[in-house]
């Protein structure tokens, strides 16, 4: 496959597990709370996170920009489905987290199944 753009830096099965561990609290935060952009910021920071480790796992590197682009590229070679729901998740982000027009609640429960499903894959590849 060939290498998307974007900033990335190595990492390795610790880092990798330490992201799912960030992946699981925030999504965990996410579902304790019901005020929505908190709720999405919460589950998108969990899905990104879901995504570090999934990408640290398989190919040895995670993005490091700050606008996630390089996220969608490298998540992209290893799961096309996971990709499209992380992009999905990301263009809520900045209504989300930002915007002073607040998210609808559908939306962010949107935001919270895309995080669940990253979450989801990332915790099958360190299954034993």
């Amino acid at each position: 496959m060939s290498r998307g753009k974007g900033a990335r830096k190595p990492c390795d099965l610790q880092q990798a597990r330490k992201r799912l561990v960030d992946a699981r609290q925030f999504l965990e935060a996410a579902e304790l709370l019901d005020a929505p952009d908190v709720v999405a910021t919460c589950a998108i920071h969990a899905a990104i996170a879901a995504a570090d480790a999934i990408t640290c796992h398989a190919l040895g590197e995670r993005s490091s920009d700050g606008t996630h682009v390089s996220a969608v590229d490298l998540l992209r070679q290893v799961d096309t489905g996971l990709a499209t729901a992380l992009k999905r998740a990301l263009d809520r982000k900045t209504q989300a987290a930002y915007e002073s027009v607040d998210i609808s609640a559908v939306e962010a429960a949107s935001c919270v199944r895309w995080a669940r499903l990253l979450l989801a894959a990332a915790e099958t590849r360190f299954e034993v």
